[in-house]
């Protein structure tokens, strides 16, 4: 992939969220005249930019369906009793995040446990958006694949086998490496954000409109979605570019948290059995996935305790399933005391109960701000920015409003459809990924290596003889880049020279280690393996050269490329990062 200016005619960009996904494009001749020219795909009519990310498939799966249309025929297979063999899958992105370590076989369940590989579910949503995408271009003009260039939004927090695992999906569903990019989720609405007039909410409740943001100005970007919750700050620089201020963070803080605190309230109306058995069972899909559908919906209509509006009732259709356990005597004693009332087929809560729902969510993402609001990198900060589906919600913007308030100078700021704001930045980092001058690295990455043993500073137990007698110490982290290293796309490299290994001269690899740690430790024995690099020698290699390896940091990818010193000619060597 390049993550250099690019001459494709169209710009399409696919923002794939946990719990809704869509796509948004731009011409290259329209963008030239007017960078706000960015379309945003309706999928029915007038109707909402984005879709359920979900992925139906028969059972061979010969057939396969997605978002609102993969829901309805879900819900018409329901009602028809045939639904037992199709396969469900429903908010499987954070599947990615919570997998300790990715590989390209792994598989995930659907909503009745049964496993398929994962890359083939993604792979078919990223397919069904590619060809929604391109029957509306082209009404236009017929497009070649090579005139497209693509870009998928992941999140700045996601660590390498994410990343690829996310490219080998696109490349499954017929999008070419060398036409694709990824885009950091954060620094996408970053980009919009820079570019964008902006409705600035103010304390008093009145809109005003504010100019792009200028050079030395200086904000954070609050990216809250559906499963994580991704930060990222810049600096706008004399050149309009984005320099990185920190390097990212955040958490699995997302909006889905909010669900698991309702579905938490309903276990005590229904019992914990009964709502498991909701979520497992094939008969009650249906009922399941209305629940979903209005939990999402009513969730943004939460207000706070300070909220004046605090005070009120939010009523709540129940599925068909849940209205016939309304007949228990369980339900009813449930009932008893509590600020919820039944009436037909709804439950009127008190706005205070299903506010406890937000709390393990926001509290993580008020504490994780007011540290980094410490920080002395983000000493003047002139702005937040909230961007995402969850920055919707009125809990979590009162909660953010909480904290500015020790920090009066700091402007809370909301794009009025913080959902588009990360697809639409992502079509302009597609046309410039220059935008974006400077990242920070959010680890420390190496190998391992050997040095001479110093007993003062070297455990023993890693002390090894060479072959002349002197001692090494092995397994030491040789560190590229560092923690929270200011990086710049295309020019930060680390060099590298070894000897080739005669046992396997034709495929060497060196494999490659991580730390989070702010300081690199001294052994790889207190990093985490993350991946290896891979060499393919050419035929023309000559024992006892060397291999000089360059490694590029600053992208959404790290890159390697490899050359054996001294040979002549120019027969290619073959270098590639693996990270599943």
């Amino acid at each position: 992939m390049s993550d250099t200016n690019i001459k494709e005619i169209i710009v399409a960009a696919i923002d794939f969220g946990t719990t809704f996904s869509g796509y948004a494009y731009s011409w290259r001749d329209e963008y030239v005249r007017d960078p706000l020219k960015i379309y945003s795909n309706r999928w029915v009519g007038e109707g909402p930019p984005q879709a359920p990310t979900v992925v139906l498939f028969s059972n061979d799966k010969m057939e396969s369906y997605f978002g609102f249309e993969a829901e309805k025929k879900y819900a018409d297979l329901t009602d028809k009793d045939e639904h037992e063999n199709w396969r469900y899958f429903r908010r499987f992105k954070m599947d990615l995040h919570r997998t300790k370590k990715l590989t390209r076989t792994m598989t995930i369940e659907d909503e009745q446990g049964r496993k398929m590989p994962a890359v083939e579910v993604f792979a078919a949503a990223i397919r069904h958006l590619k060809k929604h995408f391109m029957e509306q271009a082209e009404n236009r003009i017929k497009l070649q694949e090579n005139e497209i260039r693509w870009v998928i939004t992941v999140p700045a927090i996601w660590n390498d086998d994410a990343k690829e695992f996310m490219v080998e999906a696109a490349k499954m569903a017929g999008i070419r490496e060398d036409k694709l990019s990824l885009a950091y989720e954060p620094e996408a609405a970053a980009i919009y954000c820079k570019q964008i007039r902006l409705a600035k909410l103010r304390e008093q409740g009145k809109d005003a409109t504010i100019q792009p943001f200028p050079p030395g100005f200086k904000f954070l970007v609050l990216d809250l979605g559906g499963g994580t919750v991704d930060i990222t700050a810049h600096e706008v620089q004399r050149d309009d570019t984005l320099q990185a201020l920190m390097e990212p963070s955040g958490g699995k803080w997302g909006g889905t948290l909010v669900d698991d605190g309702f579905l938490e309230t309903f276990e005590g109306l229904f019992g914990k059995e009964f709502m498991t058995g909701l979520k497992k069972d094939i008969e009650n899909a249906e009922s399941k996935r209305e629940l979903d559908n209005e939990i999402e919906s009513k969730k943004k209509t939460i207000v706070g305790k300070s909220n004046p509006k605090a005070d009120c009732v939010i009523s709540m259709k129940l599925p068909f399933a849940m209205m016939a356990k309304t007949k228990s005597a369980q339900f009813k004693s449930a009932l008893k005391g509590k600020q919820i009332e039944h009436k037909r087929d709804k439950i009127q809560i008190h706005n205070s109960i299903l506010l406890t729902a937000f709390e393990t969510s926001v509290s993580k993402i008020v504490a994780h701000l007011e540290m980094l609001l410490r920080k002395p990198e983000l000493k003047r900060l002139d702005a937040i920015v909230m961007a995402g589906g969850f920055s919707e919600s009125k809990v979590v913007q009162e909660e953010v409003k909480g904290v500015l308030k020790k920090y009066p100078r700091i402007e809370l700021i909301i794009p009025e459809d913080g959902g588009l704001a990360i697809v639409q930045g992502a079509v302009s980092y597609g046309f410039n990924p220059r935008i974006i001058s400077t990242r920070r690295s959010r680890y420390s990455y190496g190998i391992s290596t050997s040095v001479p043993f110093d007993i003062r500073i070297h455990p023993v137990v890693h002390r090894v003889k060479s072959r002349d007698g002197s001692y090494r110490c092995e397994d030491i982290f040789k560190v590229f880049v560092k923690k929270g290293e200011k990086v710049i796309p295309g020019q930060t490299t680390a060099s590298y020279e070894f000897y080739p290994s005669q046992s396997a001269r034709e495929h060497q690899t060196i494999e490659v280690y991580k730390s989070e740690a702010d300081d690199p430790p001294m052994l790889i024995t207190e990093c985490q393996k993350v991946g290896f690099m891979r060499f393919t020698m050419p035929n023309s290699y000559i024992t006892g050269k060397t291999v000089s390896v360059q490694m590029k940091f600053g992208g959404t990818q790290v890159k390697v490329t490899a050359d054996v010193n001294g040979l002549r000619g120019n027969e290619p060597m073959e270098a590639s990062f693996e990270w599943l």
